[in-house]
């Protein structure tokens, strides 16, 4: 039973408007790192800053939720990663209808028997009356009222999701698995975690608008559902855990390939719950982790580059405690592409660069997870013997710094030794906390203060944009925003001198600012005034507003004015658009179709480019693409703008951009026969307007993301010219041809080198002789020499390396003949401590080990290393530690040699 298809075509049937499932990086939505939600894409809908296509819609869509990451493998129900069938209705139909589909689906669809079905509403409370209406609507469905429940905000109640804002009851579904599951009470609800009953639907009537204060009725009332896939499969495939289903069978099948472990009951013969849990983190983790990266996140130290490290890394240690050495995780992918790549085919247009992604992960990790556990284990060990729960933040603290450990792991391993940290401690140690998200959908969304005005006022006016063809026009004053103190905006019928204010007129020439391409500037003249336009914005869909200000008379609503945008503002800013076009071209030319836009600015001054990478681009890479988009300049290649419809345009296979919001018919932007994408910008005609291209700079912007700079035309010949002075400078300072200027700066560097490498030979001496002449009088115990020596106490050794440290302990045994001695040189190097220690090869056979030694003296420094027993070097994070870990060389050593 495909339920993906049966659900959307149900819904089609019902009238419903059949969507893709969003990119799990949510589209210019802040308030979270993942999509968490099926509504999650129509967020511009609810707030009535977007139309949508049609007032009902259906999706199956993508979600990740973060705040069940520490629960998976816990519970059977549990997924950070999952499939939400949803149908949404945007002013439509409300819960008469909604109720009425969702149990037709369950029943006549899915063929649930119904009195396996039941309900919960909101009960009510001294703000918002009981939802009666959905108790009648269920009841009308077939639900006897007893199998209706009803529960307060907590559970059927959403939102708003700020302080104030839209919120509404929700009504859910339960499949009720029968009095032989979970608790066998027989006063048992849906209010009990005892896996009897399961959710399997969730309904949300947006209803009310709360102040702060008060719930006011929303005259546009909204339906926003979600029901899970895999849980939906639980109750078709008679199953009591999501782990159990199809869904997850192939990548059970592989774990135990790899394993030779699986799932069990647990009255089966060798059940364990330790292996049940790590094998259901692994299939979870592991089917997440592909499509997370299918979606162009990449793993990093923040962001949702940082959940997608997390995730890898839970994988990983999970993999382990099932006891595999090898690598394994792309394994395990092979079964995620082959399940799920004709569902989303974004998967198989990654897969290579996600293989690629995952064994470098894999690699390094494993080497962490392996370092990181032995620290961690002694920790726990030393708990233990003395009888404590809490590990010392600082102690977790160094673990991260010097190891890379993550502190979720620290937390896991010691939840599972039934020990503690102090998070709210520990984050004095870890300012730079990772960012996540816990709320199950967040609607925070950061709108301009003055929208509230602009909707208004956008429902009176709509500005028809003629500047395609035109530059300048005649046209008529429709609307005027005055901006005040704060930049408060007010609706006026004038605006007079020296005011500043936005103007909204019947038709434009002005470019407002969307798809990356900045607003245009201007001038607005009527009989009486003439204002100065800064710029140009689109703060509500089809509402354009030019900023500025009054610089001679007056301008009133109902004036007739000429506009006339900057003409060269606008030339400049068609090339670098066209530019942005060109290097997209060139990028997936060198690089290949893997490369996806993510942002995208152009001004008339210059152009920014932000592209997905895992890697920087070499020299020679950005040399090849700049030279690509000038031959392409060069070539003069005509520029081609029309519109046609959105199916005409993917049968053509028109690039799609980000963060374009496409209607029925689209704009294309066609270069030649090369290059053809969506796009609502201006153009130049022909690629020889661009004139010279030049890349200005390459960075990395995030987990990654690259950005890429550049100018064209005459901003772009300065630039050309900026260079060549600093070069003749530097030819000048070097005093030598600018032909010659690399060859000097060759050989300067290279007498530098030398003279460095002078230096540093002449300082390891000179720190010899005085810790040899420090130490004339021979320091013995029991006729063997024991030199310990603090460098930071010598002037010439404050910036001495660890590897510098070692050459002087040999140069030192050799003045002591290599017998009967050991030495401990102690530093700090860049504000922290780091020891050697060393004996000649008579001692380390009988009396010492400098290995062994060096564990203990790194808990007194707080840090860690290890050797052989003939040498050891060990580092740490407590500089002021160092004389006390001398001392207690000293002693120990005095001690063993004493014994």
């Amino acid at each position: 039973m495909d339920i993906r298809k049966i659900f959307l075509k149900y819904f089609k049937k019902e009238g419903h408007l059949i969507l893709p499932s969003s990119s799990l990086i949510p589209k210019n939505d802040p308030s979270v790192l993942l999509t968490t939600a099926g509504m999650q894409q129509f967020k511009p809908y609810y707030l009535g800053t977007e139309k949508p296509p049609n007032p009902r819609i259906a999706t199956v869509q993508k979600c990740f939720r973060t705040s069940d990451i520490e629960s998976v493998g816990f519970t059977e129900r549990h997924l950070t990663f999952f499939e939400m069938l949803g149908n949404f209705s945007f002013g439509d139909y409300f819960k008469k209808e909604t109720i009425s589909f969702s149990m037709d689906f369950c029943v006549n669809e899915l063929n649930i028997p119904s009195e396996k079905l039941m309900a919960a509403v909101f009960c009510g409370d001294e703000d918002i009356p009981a939802d009666e209406e959905s108790i009648q609507y269920w009841t009308d469905n077939g639900i006897s009222k007893d199998r209706v429940y009803s529960f307060g905000k907590e559970e059927n109640f959403w939102g708003p999701a700020g302080s104030t804002g839209p919120c509404g009851p929700c009504t859910e579904i339960y499949y009720d698995f029968g009095p032989t599951t979970g608790c066998g009470r027989k006063e048992c609800d849906p209010s009990c975690d005892c896996g009897r009953f399961l959710e399997i639907w969730n309904l949300v009537f947006t209803q009310y608008n709360y102040d702060g204060k008060k719930y006011a009725e929303l005259p546009n009332k909204n339906i926003d559902t979600g029901m899970g896939l895999e849980r939906i499969a639980t109750v078709l495939e008679d199953k009591t855990s999501v782990f159990k289903t199809s869904f997850f069978k192939p990548i059970l099948d592989k774990i135990y390939d790899i394993t030779g472990k699986t799932l069990l009951n647990p009255d089966d013969e060798g059940f364990d719950i330790e292996t049940n849990r790590s094998i259901r983190v692994l299939a979870d983790h592991a089917r997440a982790v592909y499509f997370v990266l299918g979606d162009g996140v990449t793993p990093s130290n923040e962001g949702r580059g940082y959940i997608l490290r997390r995730i890898l890394r839970r994988a990983i240690r999970f993999g382990k405690k099932l006891g595999i050495s090898d690598y394994f995780l792309n394994d395990i992918g092979e079964i995620v592409f082959k399940e799920y790549s004709a569902q989303y085919g974004e998967l198989l247009r990654k897969k290579d660069q996600s293989f690629e992604i995952v064994l470098d992960e894999e690699k390094r990790f494993t080497r962490t997870l392996n370092d990181g556990s032995i620290i961690l284990s002694d920790m726990i060990r030393d708990l233990k013997k003395n009888k404590k729960r809490l590990l010392d933040p600082k102690d977790a603290f160094r673990l991260y710094e010097t190891y890379g450990f993550p502190i979720e792991l620290t937390t896991e391993i010691l939840k599972e030794q039934e020990m503690i940290l102090d998070r709210k401690k520990f984050e004095k140690y870890f300012k730079n906390h990772v960012e996540s998200s816990k709320k199950k959908t967040s609607f925070d969304k950061k709108v301009d203060s003055n929208l509230p005005v602009y909707k208004k006022v956008s429902k009176e006016n709509k500005t028809e944009f003629l500047g395609y063809e035109k530059e300048t026009l005649s046209t008529s004053v429709e609307g005027i925003i005055r901006l005040i103190e704060y930049g408060t905006a007010t609706p006026t019928d004038k605006l007079s001198v020296g005011e500043k204010g936005d103007i909204i007129l019947n038709s434009t020439v002005f470019y407002g600012e969307k798809g990356g391409q900045t607003g245009d500037a201007g001038i607005i003249r009527s009989d009486g005034g003439i204002f100065i336009v800064n710029d140009t914005q689109i703060p509500v869909e089809d509402f354009i507003v030019h900023k500025g200000f009054i610089k001679e008379g007056s301008i009133s609503c109902g004036d007739k004015v000429y506009i006339e945008i900057d003409h060269r503002k606008r030339k400049d800013i068609r090339k670098n658009h066209t530019s942005t076009h060109l290097l997209h071209w060139a990028l997936r030319n060198l690089l290949g179709d893997q490369v996806k836009q993510s942002g995208s600015f152009v001004t008339d001054c210059r152009l920014r480019f932000d592209y997905s990478a895992y890697n920087a681009l070499g020299r020679q890479q950005l040399q090849k693409i700049e030279k690509m988009v000038n031959e392409k300049i060069q070539n003069d290649d005509p520029v081609r703008c029309f519109e046609t419809t959105i199916n005409y345009a993917k049968e053509i296979d028109s690039i799609a951009l980000f963060n374009e919001k496409y209607k029925k018919f689209v704009r294309i932007v066609e270069i030649d026969d090369y290059n053809r994408e969506l796009c609502g910008g201006t153009h130049v005609k022909r690629t020889g307007e661009i004139g010279l291209f030049k890349i200005i700079s390459d960075s990395s912007i995030g987990s990654s993301l690259r950005r890429i700079e550049a100018a064209t035309g005459m901003y772009a010949h300065q630039i050309l010219v900026d260079k060549e002075e600093r070069l003749l400078n530097i030819a000048g300072v070097l005093e030598t041809e600018e032909a010659n200027s690399e060859e000097a700066v060759r050989q300067l560097k290279d007498v530098n080198q030398k003279l460095k490498e002078e230096l540093e030979v002449l300082r390891i001496e000179t720190v010899t002789f005085n810790i040899l002449k420090t130490l004339k009088k021979k320091n013995t115990v029991e006729g063997i020499n024991l030199l310990v020596f603090d460098l930071k106490n010598l002037k010439l050794s404050s910036h001495i390396p660890i590897k510098d440290m070692g050459t002087i302990v040999d140069r030192i045994k050799d003045a002591y003949e290599n017998k009967n001695t050991f030495i401990a040189l102690g530093n700090i190097h860049k504000d922290k401590p780091v020891l050697i220690l060393t004996c000649t090869s008579d001692l380390a056979k009988v009396k010492l080990n400098c290995g062994k030694l060096a564990k203990e003296v790194g808990k007194i420094i707080k840090g860690g290393g290890g050797g052989r027993p003939s040498f050891a070097q060990l580092g740490g994070t407590d500089g002021d530690s160092l004389s006390k870990a001398l001392d207690f060389i000293v002693k120990t050593v005095k001690k063993s040699l004493g014994s």
